[in-house]
C-alpha cells in the first residue's frame, strides 16, 4: 500500500508488471493474457536497447534524462518520446512521487477494538503514513484535535453517534469497516459535505424497518466475529479503499463512496450496495456550518 502525497519526481514503471522480451523482437509488459502490453520498438531499435532504457525508470529519472540515456542507445528523442507517451497513456509509466515531508505525510487513525482493528494497524505500519489508534470517544474528546487525514471506524457494529457527527462536522474523511453475521462490510467511505454519511445509511435502513433504531442501540459498542480468512479479506478491501483515497494517483472515486462493499467468502462474492445521501440527514444541515473541504492530501 502506498499512501504518499504527490510531489514532483521522475518516471517509474508499474512494479507489478514485469518487463519481458518476446522472440519476435518485441517487448511485453505484464503477463496477464488479457491486459499485457505488447510494445514494438521504434525502427532500427532492438528490444534489448529499449529494455535497458526502461529498466532505468526508478522513479527518479526525469524525461530529459530518459532522452539522454535513449540517445546513448541510438534511440532518437522523437521515437523515445512516442514510446514514453504511449506508456503514460496506458498507465504503465507514471510520474512517481517523492516521499513527502513529515508534515505532509498522511495520518490515519484506526478507531476500534477487535480483529479488524488489529489487522489494519499491522498492515498500515508498513505504509508511508503516520498511524494512531484509539478505542473510546469519551465525553471530553474532540475529533477536531486529532490532526488526522482519515479515520477508520473498525469493528464496532454501530459506530459512536457522537464521534460520527464530529467527524462530519470537522470534515474528516472516515471509512467504516465491520463484520456482519460472519461477512465483511467495508464502507461507506464518507467525504463530509460531498457524499452520503453513516447517518444517511441509518435513515435508509430505518425507512425500511421502523424498529431499526432500537436494534442499532443494542449493537452499539459491540464487535463482530468472522473466520480469519474473512477478517483478512475485509482488511485487504479496506486497505485498497484507503489507498484509493489517500494515494498519490487518485483518478476516480473509490468504490466505497456512497456504497458498502459486502464480502462473502462462502459464495466468493463482493456485493456493492448503494447508500445515497438523504435530504433529511443532519449532514445536509452541517454543510452550511462547516468551512473547507475534506482533509485529503493535495
Amino acid at each position: 500500500m502506498n499512501v504518499t502525497a504527490p510531489t514532483t519526481a521522475g518516471y517509474s514503471l508499474d512494479p507489478r508488471r514485469p518487463l519481458l522480451t518476446r522472440p519476435d523482437g518485441r517487448l511485453q509488459i505484464g503477463w496477464d493474457p488479457e491486459s499485457a502490453l505488447i510494445l514494438t520498438p521504434p525502427p532500427r531499435v532492438t528490444a534489448r536497447a529499449l529494455l535497458e532504457v526502461l529498466d532505468l525508470f526508478d522513479g527518479k529519472i526525469s524525461r530529459p534524462q530518459i532522452m539522454w540515456v535513449a540517445a546513448g542507445h541510438d534511440i532518437a528523442p522523437s521515437a523515445m518520446g512516442a514510446v514514453l507517451d504511449e506508456l503514460e497513456r496506458v498507465g504503465v509509466a507514471v510520474r512517481a512521487t517523492a516521499t513527502p515531508p513529515p508534515d505532509r505525510t498522511p495520518a490515519v487513525r484506526v478507531h476500534g477494538r477487535g480483529p479488524l482493528s488489529d489487522a489494519l494497524v499491522a498492515a498500515l505500519r508498513g505504509a508511508n503514513a503516520r498511524i494512531t489508534r484509539s478505542v473510546r470517544y469519551p465525553p471530553d474528546a474532540d475529533a477536531g484535535r486529532w490532526k488526522t487525514t482519515c479515520v477508520v471506524l473498525a469493528d464496532d457494529l454501530v459506530a459512536d453517534p457522537r464521534l460520527v457527527l464530529d467527524l462530519v462536522r470537522y470534515r474528516i474523511p472516515h471509512l467504516s469497516v465491520r463484520l456482519r453475521d460472519g461477512h465483511g462490510i467495508v464502507g461507506p467511505l464518507v467525504l463530509p459535505g460531498h457524499t452520503s454519511c453513516l447517518g444517511c445509511a441509518d435513515l435508509y435502513r430505518g425507512a425500511r424497518d421502523p424498529q431499526w433504531p432500537h436494534l442499532a442501540a443494542q449493537l452499539l459498542g459491540r464487535a463482530g466475529h468472522a473466520d480469519p480468512a474473512t477478517v483478512m479479506a475485509t482488511s485487504a478491501v479496506a486497505l485498497a479503499q484507503l489507498d484509493a483515497v489517500l494515494g498519490a494517483h487518485r483518478s476516480e472515486l473509490p468504490a466505497s463512496v456512497n456504497h458498502t462493499l459486502e464480502i462473502d467468502l462462502t459464495g466468493l462474492t463482493v456485493r456493492r450496495r448503494r447508500w445515497p445521501r438523504r435530504r433529511d440527514c443532519r449532514c445536509r444541515h452541517l454543510d452550511t456550518g462547516v468551512v473547507g473541504s475534506p482533509n485529503l492530501p493535495p
